[in-house]
């Protein structure tokens, strides 16, 4: 009997959610290191996936949008302006300033609270699997199968 009790919390172990312990510590801290991901769904289940130091999930609720990630030139011309509001969800050529709307999010964990920026607007890369300071993090099932954790 005791060999199938191993074997049984063996295959438990390997089904379990790999917890990546790897911090950025500036990530999400100011809006110029906004967490990037993909529309407010991404948003939502990065911060789904963030864990406090003890374990526990992380409470959080947004707090609004805090204005563009980078200022945006007086110079800038309105046609600009509208062909970057109209292309938001889009890749941003190279060298492109970033000038998308970052939102904040207040984060709790047990009576401690704490802030980060995300911007909802890169989706055309993976769902990151860094946690900011102080936060573990979850990887995403995707990740996962491809052994890149």
């Amino acid at each position: 009997m005791r060999p199938l009790i191993a074997l049984i919390a063996l295959f438990l172990s390997a089904c379990a959610t790999p917890v990546h312990e790897i911090e950025a510590p500036g990530l999400g801290a100011t809006k110029a290191t906004s967490i990037e991901v993909c529309r407010p769904e991404g948003q939502r289940a990065y911060l789904d996936r963030l864990l406090c130091t003890d374990g526990s999930p992380v409470a959080y609720r947004r707090t609004g949008s805090h204005g563009p990630r980078n200022a945006i030139p007086i110079t800038m011309s309105e046609e600009e302006m509208n062909r970057q509001l109209l292309r938001r969800y889009a890749p941003l050529a190279a060298g492109e300033v970033d000038h998308h709307t970052i939102d904040m999010y207040e984060l709790t964990c047990g009576g401690k609270k704490s802030f980060v920026y995300m911007d909802m607007y890169h989706c055309d890369k993976p769902a990151p699997v860094l946690a900011p300071k102080g936060f573990t993090i979850k990887v995403p099932p995707a990740v996962r199968r491809e052994g890149a954790v």
